[in-house]
């Protein structure tokens, strides 16, 4: 495989408004030598009825669209995070020894939202939803997952007992369908399901733990690195 090269150019615009901050943004990008999972026939193969599953560079991937973000809010107990994206690609490539090329657009929404309910107990809902999406090979169908939780402070808010339950509905299921090498239609349903409850206690005081991410923040920057 030839390693991926993104070039990304965009665009953005913060508001600040009463209870919260709005930002629109628009964007460019362009993929060289994506890397893709392929599908092709089994050349050893004398019934003509298996494949390979392998990974592949495509020769390029053009991107364009929009981003819209809000974090706001709607009232003293409960604060809103949403993010909303549209955006066109075209793909080329190579698929089943021959050239290809497919132009689609999609869009993906996520929304969390947070919840006070008393000075130590607050919780969380999120749901996100992924639009259907083709490539080269593959057409997808969308996906959408919703989780929630919970973190309740005890002990003079030095411990706090934290849960939470993702993909609720366990609904992020993979599914795709394909005519290349062969007509099939599949599923994927990883472990997307699961719950989690725990429970941390914080020794010290703030002061200690102030100059710990002091120090470590310019352990960082004497780095030289950037993210």
């Amino acid at each position: 495989l030839l390693p991926q090269f993104t070039n990304s150019f965009e665009v953005n615009y913060t508001r600040q408004i009463e209870g919260g901050s709005f930002t629109f943004g628009t964007f460019f990008r362009r993929v060289n030598d994506e890397i893709s999972t392929i599908l092709y026939k089994d050349p050893n193969d004398l019934t003509n009825t298996k494949q390979i599953k392998s990974d592949g560079n495509f020769d390029g991937n053009n991107r364009y669209g929009v981003e819209m973000s809000s974090n706001y809010k709607v009232a003293n107990w409960w604060r809103v995070n949403a993010s909303l994206d549209f955006y066109s690609q075209t793909l080329k490539g190579i698929v089943a020894g021959a050239q290809s090329e497919v132009t689609n657009s999609t869009f993906n929404v996520r929304l969390s939202n947070s919840f006070t309910a008393t000075k130590k107990l607050r919780f969380q809902l999120f749901a996100m939803y992924r639009g259907a999406n083709e490539d080269l090979q593959f057409k997808t169908d969308p996906m959408w997952m919703i989780n929630t939780g919970g973190n309740y402070s005890v002990l003079d808010g030095k411990g706090n007992i934290t849960f939470r339950v993702n993909d609720i509905f366990q609904s992020m299921k993979f599914k795709f369908n394909s005519t290349v090498p062969f007509t099939q239609h599949g599923q994927f349903q990883g472990e997307s399901q699961s719950a989690y409850i725990g429970f941390s206690y914080r020794f010290g005081g703030g002061k200690n733990r102030a100059k710990s991410r002091r120090d470590r923040d310019d352990n960082e920057k004497e780095g030289g690195g950037f993210i």
